[in-house]
């Protein structure tokens, strides 16, 4: 008993996706549906704020050396409690605690953590070492006080750590950016929703196609022209 293989015809699976294309259509757009009501609560915008703050001592170099030293040492009091607990204070709003701005709050060094052997060769090719403090909430005005505090807090912090002031407030948050857009994000889940549903009936009508057992072609009828040809009926037009 002869039996056809399995083979992919491109040209035929091309035809039957034209001639699903409603079909096809149709599952995307259920697709987008499905979508919007999964993103109806598209939440809210987020808006970033940064501040910076910088470590350089005046004098000799070792108190420069000391100071970046001492940045890099102390990195991770930059968002300890306690320092978040003093920003909340400084922010002086009864909604907003020290665990709130911790979760606000993001902290990144222009430099690395490093020895006291390699800080020496890092003062060499920076002066200082720059920490930003970004904050990010749904409210803009909320990200820079916020941003602010904590730059202000951790200098204070490193002050009586240090009992100097070699950390200074370089650059006060005096904008924002608006890092979530809440209604694009939930276009675009929605747009990926439908094309999803596209992708899945697309691959539904080709794996139709393909294990179709019906006869098309000569080729199919002789089993890859493994059995022999008697004759052939035309198609008859008038």
């Amino acid at each position: 008993m002869y039996k056809n293989e399995l083979e992919i015809d491109v040209g035929r699976c091309l035809k039957a996706l034209i001639k699903k294309k409603k079909f096809i259509a149709l599952i995307g757009i259920l697709f987008f549906i499905v979508g919007i009501g999964f993103t109806l609560d598209v939440g809210v915008d987020m808006y970033t704020a940064n501040a910076t703050v910088y470590a350089q001592a005046d004098g000799t170099f070792t108190d420069a050396a000391n100071a970046v030293t001492a940045m890099n040492a102390y990195l991770d009091v930059a968002k300890s409690y306690r320092v978040c607990q003093r920003a909340a204070l400084i922010v002086g709003r009864s909604d907003i605690a020290a665990t709130d701005v911790q979760d606000a709050v993001s902290v990144y060094t222009s430099g690395t953590k490093s020895t006291s052997s390699s800080a020496t060769t890092n003062f060499m090719n920076s002066s200082a070492t720059i920490i930003t403090f970004s904050a990010t909430t749904a409210d803009p005005a909320i990200s820079m006080e916020m941003a602010d505090a904590m730059a202000e807090s951790y200098a204070t912090e490193m002050e009586s750590i240090l009992s100097s002031d070699a950390v200074k407030t370089l650059d006060s948050a005096v904008t924002y950016n608006k890092t979530r857009d809440a209604q694009l994000e939930a276009w675009k889940n929605r747009v990926m929703a439908a094309l999803v549903g596209i992708v899945l009936a697309c691959l539904v009508v080709v794996a139709c196609e393909i294990f179709d057992s019906k006869v098309r072609t000569v080729r199919e009828a002789t089993i890859r022209e493994n059995i022999p040809v008697l004759g052939i009926i035309p198609d008859y037009k008038e």
